[in-house]
């Protein structure tokens, strides 16, 4: 059985590129932040990928520590991870640090991140890609999918399979 897989996402890199999100964020951080986790939690992956969204921590007004601040308030596997350097050292210490560097996915347009992205074996997903990915339709509040397909095309298996490296065994 391998490792469960790991997506980071570099979340203001993330919304700066968004139609909606990007003007949002420059009126009212707060409810761009909101409604962009609402977003990821909508639109995860479908398998048993978890899931960090990581902000600035100098944007927040909370508190901060070391290691960040994690609020798991969306869901058992979406994390907020609040990073109190910035975004991108944080996520290059975990892909750094990470016990198999190549079970994470990273989320960003950064060319400093994608560096160390590359130098350790990770998967990229550039922004424009992510926000491109199909997405699952997840009931409000259940964290299930609303969308129950009677089966997954060809050609959506072959994507998942080329963006996290898994294949199944049973096709």
């Amino acid at each position: 059985m391998s490792e469960r897989r790991e997506l980071l996402i570099d979340a203001f890199n993330v919304m700066f590129a968004h139609a909606r999100f990007g003007p949002l964020l420059r009126r009212d951080l707060e409810t761009a932040r909101t409604e962009f986790l609402r977003f990821v939690q909508q639109n995860r992956p479908a398998d048993a990928t978890r899931v960090y969204v990581v902000f600035d921590a100098h944007r927040d007004r909370g508190p901060s520590s070391d290691t960040g601040r994690q609020n798991t308030d969306y869901s058992a596997s979406v994390h907020v991870v609040y990073a109190r350097e910035t975004a991108d050292v944080w996520i290059q210490r975990r892909i750094r640090e990470h016990a198999d560097p190549s079970q994470l996915t990273v989320v960003t347009s950064d060319n400093a991140i994608i560096a160390t992205v590359r130098a350790h074996g990770s998967r990229l997903l550039r922004v424009s890609q992510f926000l491109q990915l199909p997405r699952r339709r997840v009931a409000p509040g259940t964290g299930k999918s609303a969308d129950k397909p009677e089966h997954v095309s060809r050609r959506e298996i072959e994507e998942w399979e080329r963006l996290f490296g898994e294949r199944r065994d049973d096709d």
